[in-house]
């Protein structure tokens, strides 16, 4: 992968992120989303009906989640900024531990923040109710799409549960070069 023009804006946090982490955190919210979609078609099920449900649970989740990562990331720049992680971002290990740390709450944000929009405007349409010939071809997978971005939402915070434990386990980094100092 090429080096970023800049440490700054959306390019940086793509490079950090890429294309594999999107990959790898889309997995669990693809077959979340296709498997509710299958058990809704095999049994029936007012797709209409659970989009709506669906899309009120969105919009009620997501946005106090974005709150939640903006305090926690408020509370990691405060340990990045601060002194323990002043040895650890001198070494390539360390920058790259802060890269990956602030590209995940990007990513998350920008994630959640697609999600609000999209749901919004979708329930919107929803709402409307506008009449279709053949509603189930665009019902599904307009649930799909939604599940996908609230469960996409939901688990990119495990990433990011690592790296706050990752960043609290620096810590003990120090402790043991001390160790290290003293033995000798």
């Amino acid at each position: 992968m090429s080096k970023p023009t800049s440490i700054f804006g959306w390019k940086s946090v793509r490079h950090n992120y890429g294309w594999k982490g999107i990959l790898l955190d889309s997995i669990l919210p693809v077959v979340i989303s296709t498997l509710l979609c299958a058990v809704m078609y095999c049994k029936d099920a007012d797709i209409f009906l659970q989009l709506k449900h669906l899309l009120s649970v969105g919009i009620s989740i997501v946005p106090a989640m974005v709150a939640l990562i903006l305090t926690a990331y408020t509370i990691m720049l405060t340990f990045i900024i601060g002194d323990k992680f002043a040895s650890i971002s001198k070494t390539d290990a360390g920058k790259k531990l802060i890269q990956d740390l602030n590209s995940s709450f990007a990513a998350c944000l920008f994630v959640s923040t697609i999600s609000i929009i999209a749901m919004i405007i979708i329930s919107s349409i929803a709402n409307m109710d506008i009449e279709i010939k053949e509603p189930n071809i665009v019902n599904y997978p307009v649930y799909f799409f939604v599940c996908y971005l609230l469960v996409y939402s939901v688990s990119i915070l495990i990433g990011i549960v690592i790296d706050i434990f990752n960043s609290g386990q620096t810590i003990l980094l120090e402790d043991n070069d001390d160790e290290r100092n003293n033995a000798i």
